[in-house]
């Protein structure tokens, strides 16, 4: 009766195997869309014209560590792969030997020589194995787009700390000039307050600048020295290797112009939403397994058995056989029917990692957009109080110069320059940053190509 009831609960579970996974709408783009409607730039870097960060992110491909550890994480995935796809094919074994056997008495020796053959094929009728085998291919997908999303995030750290390092020495050169400026605007008013043609304040309020300044330094350099350890780490360098940077004027640095009309929703390229996806076709593909494996399963097996006692007519009588074996897992139903829980709570986990990528991924473009926005305005108008403020320390000097303003006004000046300078390299600096961090977030650099046509309103 129990065997009966058993085999009606494995007719049940047979008709829930043949349904297929279910992937949840994203919305996003499909891949082969953002490949017809735009121009796709996976090397989005090289835009900037500039062959020394080229070589640095070149450099951080060859040798970072996370990188070539997540390369042996997909040739892993892929031996794996292999390994299951293995149980569809025939497994061949084999042995042999030889004895001796002396007969002290009789003073006879008998040489006895064995040899066996065998093959055994564990047929798959409920697509156990096979089920299995997919699940690894999917996962090793997966692996593979998990190195990308590291490629991706390793650029992009390259790339930032790069430019970084370049702002952080152009703003630590203005600020000593700075320091120079203020040192030389407390001289003068230390000289005018012991002349009593200035009050306290003066010079108090001139050494709080001079102060905030130094200040200011201090904390560049010790950025800077932060930054430079993050790059070697990138590029795994010991403190002792040189960092190959350029320092040229990051105003200079043209910007790539990120197309603002492409979609949010074009993320079809992101590989960690891919991964994802992948992972839910894992997912599904090892739960059929788990569930087939509650069915009856045959193997069949052959063995060809030799022996002589001699060595030259050991294949003279050869002896074949065959033979069936049948296993019945069901007996353990309670273990099977919990394994089958595992995995399918593997499966809606995985759906809802899916979700998750996906929500993440949209509101990272979206914030990104947002801030890139915002970063283009900031940069325009403190350009234009750059430029104004360059204009009133050039008139400052031509009046110093002319005898009719003092010194004190003209460092005034050129040290409010020197401030908004500072200012307009950083929002510089955060321009280009954002725009990395959209071509990362987009899984590449996108311009519109045609007149949109399939994409979502």
């Amino acid at each position: 009766m129990r065997l009966i009831s058993c085999a009606l609960l494995c007719l049940a579970i047979a008709g829930c195997a043949t349904q297929t996974a279910v992937i949840p709408d994203t919305g996003l783009i499909a891949p082969q869309t953002i490949a017809a409607d735009y121009r796709v730039d996976y090397e989005w870097w090289k835009a900037y014209g500039n062959p020394n960060l080229n070589r640095t992110v070149e450099l951080a491909l060859a040798n970072n560590t996370d990188l070539k550890r997540s390369a042996i994480t997909v040739n892993r995935a892929l031996y794996e792969a292999n390994l299951l796809g293995e149980n569809l094919v025939p497994e061949f074994s084999g042995s042999g030997g030889a004895s001796t056997t002396t007969n002290t008495k009789a003073g006879e020796t008998v040489h006895n020589y064995a040899t066996q053959l065998g093959v055994s094929y564990e047929l798959d009728l409920w697509r156990k194995l096979s089920s299995a085998a997919s699940a690894q291919e999917w996962e090793y997908k997966a692996t593979q787009q998990d190195l990308e999303t590291v490629r991706l995030a390793l650029i992009n750290n390259v790339v930032d700390s790069y430019f970084h390092l370049v702002y952080l020495n152009q703003a630590i050169r203005i600020t000593e000039q700075n320091i120079d400026f203020y040192t030389r605007l407390l001289q003068i008013i230390n000289n005018k307050y012991l002349a009593g043609k200035v009050d306290a304040l003066e010079p108090l309020t001139a050494e709080k600048s001079l102060l905030s300044s130094q200040n200011s330094l201090m904390n560049l350099e010790t950025n800077r020295k932060t930054i430079e350890q993050t790059l070697r780490n990138l590029l795994n360098l010991k403190p002792e290797d040189k960092l190959d940077i350029i320092f040229e004027d990051i105003l200079s640095v043209p910007l790539t112009n990120v197309d603002l009309n492409v979609p949010v929703a074009a993320l079809g390229l992101r590989p960690d939403v891919k991964a994802a996806e992948y992972r839910i076709q894992s997912a599904f593909l090892d739960w059929e397994s788990v569930k087939a494996s509650v069915y009856p399963s045959i193997s069949i097996g052959s063995t060809l058995s030799l022996s002589s006692d001699k060595s030259s007519t050991l294949f003279n009588v050869p002896f074949l056989a065959g033979a069936v074996q049948i296993n019945l897992p069901f007996l353990q139903w309670n273990k099977i029917r919990w394994n089958i829980r595992i995995s399918e709570a593997d499966f809606e986990n995985a759906k809802l990692n899916l979700t998750s990528a996906v929500n993440t991924a949209l509101n990272e473009v979206d914030t990104y957009y947002y801030s890139y926005r915002k970063s283009l305005s900031l940069l325009e108008n403190i350009n234009r109080k750059y430029d104004t403020d360059a204009k009133i320390s050039l008139y400052n000097q031509m009046r110093y110069e002319a005898g009719a303003d003092e010194l004190k006004d003209w460092l005034d000046a050129r040290c409010t320059e020197n401030q908004t300078l500072l200012s307009l390299l950083e929002a510089k600096y955060n321009t280009i940053n954002y725009e990395n961090a959209i071509y990362k977030a987009l899984g590449a650099k996108l311009d519109g190509t045609s007149s949109g046509k399939n994409l979502p309103d």
